[in-house]
């Protein structure tokens, strides 16, 4: 063991005693806010207001909680995860790979599960580099997890649009690819066209698609709360958060100030009083990214109480304006969290067969470099790969 724990045991000691509950000490204080947040004036505020927070906005009641529809029938939950190998320039060949985990669970009078990987070896020069007249971006870490979104989304839309039955399509994680914000406009097209081309085909085919994101660190409600108690600028003129911050050196106190740093996942869970299986209010996301996914595809999201945890849902726009499929989608996500106690069996059982362990990256390797030798060419290691397999010392 190279990490000498007993070093950091004070250290991590002292971390403990210095936390606060987690917003505890502001609880009373978010519970009033929420409770009496006047909708309409918010949405007012909202119309106007200048600040670099994300913020959630909605059409409707900022404080509905939606209890759980009933399931019926036949349905089926199609989800799939993704794992990937990077390329790596120790490498004796160049290439990188991505394992897709595919999961169809179908219920009701003829239920049936089925499991399947699609793993793709990519090494063409093509498809190593973002094709572009003028530059080349060989696919890093970044791009590959962008292009793996995508691959991700194809292979759950591949399954759902040609079941029998109602169905959900579920990926773990976000709709929203915050990576391309700090991608040239070559990536962002490179990334987002197939993107969107698979939830249009979704769309045209009735199949609702959801993102589940367990544990959310996201703070867009709470933002928007802070907005609907701004005291600052005076006499009705619009909320401007940037210059209200940048009078604190002189002595001005935010009023938002007396709300606590929390999560909205502590909101609901918390102060809002979120009961199982009920969700919030759908609320739309303020991501600068989603003005090139178009007005269709925006991405919405509410939070849904699983029994066990606050967890947020993310689906397209025409989901969260189509009632029958936000409902199912509601449904259906409360169905499989009762049945994987807390977390959807279909996203544990997809990220388990997309997982890539260290033994099968190396089996990977191994299988290169005997494929090398078999055409008679020898791969020879840098100095650093080298000393990664060996100890000398």
């Amino acid at each position: 063991m190279t990490l000498d724990l007993s070093r950091i045991a004070d250290q991590l000691n002292r971390m403990v005693a210095t936390q606060r509950g987690d917003g505890l000490a502001g609880l009373a204080e978010l519970r009033e806010t929420y409770a009496t947040v006047d909708t309409a004036d918010l949405r007012g505020r909202l119309a106007e207001a200048k600040t670099s927070w994300l913020l959630a906005r909605t059409d409707g009641d900022f404080r509905a909680h939606v209890p759980a529809p009933a399931v019926d029938g036949d349905f089926a939950v199609v989800a799939s995860d993704g794992s990937f190998i990077l390329p790596d320039r120790h490498s004796p060949a160049r290439f990188y790979l991505i394992n897709i985990g595919k999961v169809l669970l179908r219920y009701g009078d003829e239920p049936r599960a089925e499991f399947a990987t699609e793993p793709h070896l990519y090494y063409q020069e093509d498809e190593l580099y973002v094709p572009h007249t003028v530059r080349r971006i060989p696919v890093n870490g970044t791009v590959l997890g962008l292009k793996r979104a995508t691959e991700e989304l194809r292979a759950v839309a591949e399954q759902a649009t040609d079941l029998p039955c109602p169905a959900l399509a579920l990926q773990d994680g976000t709709l929203i690819l915050w990576a391309l914000e700090s991608q040239p406009d070559f990536v962002v097209e490179w990334v987002l066209d197939p993107f969107l081309e698979t939830l249009a085909r979704l769309r045209d085919a009735g199949v609702p698609v959801a993102a589940y994101i367990s544990a959310p660190g996201s703070t867009d409600v709470v933002n928007t709360l802070r907005v609907s108690i701004c005291d600052y600028p005076e006499r009705g003129l619009p909320v401007n958060c940037d210059h209200c911050r940048s009078q604190i050196p002189h002595g001005r106190v935010p009023a938002c100030d007396r709300l606590p740093d929390v999560t909205d996942r502590f909101l609901f869970e918390q102060a809002a009083g979120l009961a199982p299986g009920e969700r919030t209010q759908v609320f739309a996301s303020t991501s600068k990214i989603l003005e090139q996914y178009g007005p269709d595809f925006h991405i919405h999201f509410f939070y849904l109480h699983t029994g066990t945890e606050i967890a947020r849902v993310e689906i397209p726009r025409w989901v969260a304006e189509d009632v029958d499929l936000l409902d199912r989608t509601h449904a259906i996500l409360v169905d499989q969290c009762q049945r994987g106690r807390g977390y959807p069996p279909a996203l544990q059982e997809a990220h388990e067969l997309a997982a890539i362990r260290a033994e099968e990256r190396r089996a990977v390797e191994v299988l290169i470099e005997q494929a090398l030798a078999e055409h008679g060419i020898v791969a020879l290691s840098t100095g650093k790969d080298g000393s990664k397999r060996g100890r000398f010392v």
